[in-house]
């Protein structure tokens, strides 16, 4: 299926970000490092919606109650982190993820989205313990 809608909305991305071209990796998804730290993927699958996600971190083995409550209270239907959700993947790691309505923006909204975005990762990296084995 032929992601015009998404391979436009990057493009438009790219030039509010003032990144150069955003080529597709070997997944099919676009890389993006916003503030020299944090990384987003995104990833376009039907050509009406995209899905961003932000690696945070190791879930720690075994994480403390406040930690877990942060977590989960980013999860709220009234968290300043809404439209994203917490979760956890295959391999243990945390991440941040979110579905979007591509009709919904243009690169410069979703430029401003995904400084907010990067602003709230770093904060939630910050409560994440840094050496987990």
């Amino acid at each position: 299926m032929p992601l015009d809608h998404t391979r436009s909305l990057i493009a438009d991305l790219a030039s509010a970000l003032k990144t150069g071209a955003l080529p597709p990796d070997a997944s099919g998804g676009y890389q993006l490092t916003i503030g020299g730290t944090t990384t987003l993927l995104i990833y376009g699958g039907d050509d009406e919606t995209i899905l961003l996600v932000a690696p945070l971190g190791k879930l720690p083995p075994k994480p403390e109650y406040g930690l877990v409550l942060y977590l989960l209270r980013a999860n709220m239907f009234n968290s300043d982190l809404t439209p994203f959700q917490i979760a956890v993947d295959e391999a243990g790691g945390l991440i941040a993820w979110g579905r979007l309505r591509i009709a919904d923006f243009l690169g410069p909204r979703l430029a401003a989205l995904v400084g907010v975005l990067a602003e709230r990762i770093e904060a939630i990296r910050a409560e994440i313990p840094a050496n987990i084995e």
